[in-house]
């Protein structure tokens, strides 16, 4: 058939067309064994914290296939895809996916099944090719309103959101900055063998602000609490400067 007599041929009602025929059997062969990406929503979670790498996730298609009659077919899960961590080395985002999250199922060309985490290249263990259990899970699509999160804008402001609690864990700890502010709605404490304080020291509000040390205090080696007065002497007339 010369490509004159295919266009010709060829539109939305020329379905008797035997190139039209071939083209939708192709197209439907297709369809039906070769898979690139689909949406899912997670069933199961094999979650690893920090104790290791990513693990594995077990999902279900969002999108049912179709009969002739247009109505949907109900679908299986697909167990053990890998889920994606933003990690290089051993620096990581440790964010792990939860029951009922939504994201991409990313499949591959090739069987998986070798691969699982060792860096050196593998042969595939069987000979199918785009098959939906050969897929890779990527997540943070739609989603509840985030609870606890860093949000990060192009201003220049980060702004992070834990109701429960922060834990910094490190050996050293910098923060620079031309106005740095603790605000405590209950208490503020500060825990070191040795605490140095380098500038001056006021307290806050039009009334001042009172402090309570539970040990002794020094000022240039003179105690507050055992530091006696030199020229005393019976009187009105005040005593002289702490001795030390």
């Amino acid at each position: 058939m010369s490509s004159q007599e295919y266009s010709a041929n060829y539109n939305d009602f020329a379905g008797s067309s035997p190139i039209n025929a071939l083209e939708f059997f192709v197209k439907s062969l297709i369809s039906k064994t070769v898979y690139t990406a689909f949406p899912v929503t997670v069933t199961a979670v094999e979650r690893t914290g920090t104790g290791s790498g990513a693990g594995y996730v077990t999902v279900k298609p969002l999108l049912m296939p179709r009969n002739v009659e247009a109505q949907g077919i109900a679908v299986t899960t697909i167990p053990k895809l890998p889920y994606f961590r933003l990690q290089h080395g051993t620096a990581a985002v440790v964010c792990d996916p939860k029951v009922g999250d939504m994201g991409l199922a990313v499949v591959a060309k090739h069987d998986i099944s070798n691969v699982n985490g060792d860096n050196t290249p593998k042969v595939p263990a069987t000979f199918r090719e785009f098959d939906r259990s050969d897929s890779f899970y990527i997540g943070g699509f739609w989603g509840p309103a985030p609870s606890t999160f860093i949000h990060i804008e192009d201003s220049g402001e980060i702004t992070v959101e834990a109701p429960a609690s922060v834990v910094i864990k490190t050996d050293s700890c910098t923060i620079n900055g031309k106005t740095i502010q603790l605000n405590g709605s209950t208490s503020i404490s500060l825990n070191s063998p040795q605490i140095n304080l380098n500038g001056a020291i006021s307290g806050g509000g039009s009334g001042g602000a009172n402090a309570t040390f539970s040990g002794d205090v020094k000022a240039k080696g003179v105690s507050l609490t055992t530091h006696v007065h030199t020229g005393v002497q019976a009187g009105n007339t005040t005593s002289g400067q702490p001795q030390q």
